[in-house]
């Protein structure tokens, strides 16, 4: 069969791919999450990821919201609940982004000539910025990146779709941002 991220045609095929690698059926490393399997701490939103991408949203990187915890290294941890990735359809893109907007979320999105160097914090650790969300170097550099090893087609559509990142604003909380996607979606 060969590798299938190969053979991907459209980002509709990069959608179905990553949730086929998110649910377990597809092994290797994944462009996007550039990664060989899911972080443990994304398995409950998987389901929520993978109806995601095969609607059209493709993600490629996400975290939960997360409470204040006492880490490994003894500092408090907190995280906001964050997805990004790749949306070709501007219905769906416009869809989600006046959900997520509509219920207070965060949406940054960067169109094929978009940059920017301002972020937000999604992750910190005693006050200090672990991780943030929103920073973008451009549409080459992001596609060069991520999806190397990907079907020529797929990566023409990929350099006119939009990134974007949906961010609770609420540090801790899990339970707003997945169901407000999912529902944009029926």
């Amino acid at each position: 069969m060969g590798n299938p991220w190969k053979m991907a045609e459209s980002v509709a095929d990069l959608g179905n791919l990553m949730a086929d690698w998110l649910e377990g059926r597809l092994g290797g490393r994944t462009p996007g999450y550039c990664d060989t399997r899911p972080d443990e701490e994304i398995n409950h939103l998987i389901p929520t990821l993978a109806v995601l991408c095969r609607a059209g949203f493709v993600t490629t990187n996400s975290q939960p919201g997360v409470k204040p915890e006492r880490g490994y290294d003894g500092r408090m941890w907190r995280q906001r609940a964050w997805v990004e990735g790749w949306i070709a359809d501007q219905r769906l893109l416009d869809d989600l982004r006046t959900a997520a907007k509509r219920t207070g979320m965060i949406v940054i999105a960067h169109g094929p000539s978009g940059r920017s160097s301002a972020s937000m914090p999604i992750t910190d650790a005693d006050g200090e910025i672990c991780t943030d969300a929103g920073w973008y170097p451009g549409h080459r550099r992001m596609i060069n990146t991520e999806w190397r090893g990907v079907g020529r087609h797929a990566v023409q559509e990929l350099r006119h779709a939009t990134n974007v990142n949906f961010i609770d604003p609420v540090w801790g909380r899990d339970d707003r941002l997945w169901p407000v996607l999912a529902n944009a979606i029926r």
